[in-house]
């Protein structure tokens, strides 16, 4: 009866924390995103290297394609609204990349967001709106 019982309890464990994740502002717009990027086109020739972003259309208020390369997976892309999550209603909250290609940056209280996994830095409470990429050949689409 104890090895059931602790089976039970890891197994409830599991779920749990398997079901945890960042939190999302709730009321943010929900708009149908499906959207393809040609990689071979030149004005997405910055997504050709890791660390490498462009804007697009697509999202709430735009999209930041983002080149991620973790663990040398060539078809790792990240694509976030572009809309700041905390104050998305806002004329002020369309996301900038900084200079460095590191973080998205919000002009209404200056928060800041890490490009790599769209976590909120500076300022910021809530992570971006990230969206579904998937690579094909040198077409990625991008959706939720």
């Amino acid at each position: 009866m104890n090895f059931r019982f602790l089976s039970l309890l890891t197994f409830v464990l599991m779920i749990v924390a398997s079901s945890c994740k960042k939190s999302r502002n709730a009321n943010f717009p929900n708009v149908r995103v499906d959207e393809f990027v040609y990689l071979s086109n030149p004005s997405n020739f910055q997504l050709s290297s890791p660390g490498g972003w462009v804007y697009n259309q697509g999202g709430y208020r735009g999209l930041i394609i983002y080149r991620r390369f973790i663990n040398g997976d060539q078809s790792d892309f990240a694509a976030y609204d572009r809309a700041c999550p905390e104050h998305y209603s806002r004329d002020c909250s369309v996301l900038q990349v900084d200079a460095d290609g590191i973080y998205a940056e919000c002009s209404c209280n200056n928060e800041r967001y890490l490009l790599l996994d769209g976590s909120p830095a500076d300022g910021a409470q809530l992570p971006l709106i990230e969206y579904q990429t998937f690579l094909n050949g040198q077409v990625l689409n991008v959706s939720n």
